[in-house]
């Protein structure tokens, strides 16, 4: 059974978490320098804790895609209306679960939030994912603790 929930447990956090990483493993980190790629290692080891708290604290929100009991994919939310990170299994892509994950989002944050937009600070690799849902370049390709983004967003139609 496929279905979205929100990520509360730390199991499931784990799981997620390790799917960040090895999709990051294999799709983004090309485009990173070895800082880069240190950066977002320790971003995960370290902050583990601090994303769990931040979860239940609510601070952070996080939604799985589910396929039975497994996680296949994951968004994450911060600030209110900022994407923190999504990631789908390779086994997965092309199936529409990126675009799937984000409607879930974008209904959450319609319905919990006065925001006027989604932003994400999008990787290269995901760049034409992000176009594709309906984002925008608000800056050009930008590198920060090697790490490297396009910044993007969603301008939301409170309409729709």
């Amino acid at each position: 059974m496929e279905r979205i929930k929100e990520i509360i447990a730390d199991d499931d956090l784990q799981q997620a978490l390790t799917l960040v990483n090895a999709v990051f493993s294999e799709f983004v980190a090309i485009d990173y320098s070895e800082q880069g790629k240190i950066t977002f290692e320790n971003y995960l080891k370290i902050k583990y804790d601090e994303f769990s708290a931040d979860l239940k604290s609510g601070k952070k929100r996080a939604w799985g895609y589910y396929e039975d009991e497994a996680v296949i994919g994951v968004i994450a939310l911060r600030d209110a209306s900022h994407i923190a990170l999504m990631f789908v299994d390779k086994r997965y892509h092309r199936k529409g679960i990126a675009r799937a994950l984000f409607q879930h989002l974008l209904a959450e944050v319609r319905q919990n939030s006065a925001a006027t937009k989604i932003t994400v600070n999008a990787s290269p690799y995901a760049e034409p994912i992000y176009a594709r849902l309906g984002f925008i370049k608000t800056a050009e390709r930008q590198e920060k603790d090697g790490i490297v983004f396009i910044p993007m967003e969603y301008l939301m139609d409170k309409q729709a």
